[in-house]
């Protein structure tokens, strides 16, 4: 799984910076599975979860509703 996962991670970091560069900064997690329509629902969400982990991309939260954003869009306390 290794090697799949890494893959995946690069290829859902791309997507988040891609999509990143228009107004839109903070995602759903579902938004990142329909951006990658020929990879598994459940492995993505965990490429979502392991680069989380990793500080790669943060999680925001409105109060009712979490997005998944990269770090440098985070917005300073």
């Amino acid at each position: 799984m290794g090697v799949i996962m890494e893959e995946l991670k690069q290829k859902v970091l791309a997507a988040f910076q891609e999509k990143s560069k228009g107004e839109k900064k903070r995602f759903y997690i579902k938004d990142v599975v329909k951006w990658l329509p020929g990879e598994d629902r459940k492995a993505v969400q965990d490429a979502v979860k392991a680069l989380i982990d990793e500080g790669t991309l943060r999680y925001w939260s409105s109060g009712s509703t979490t997005f998944v954003m990269l770090p440098e869009f985070f917005p300073k306390e």
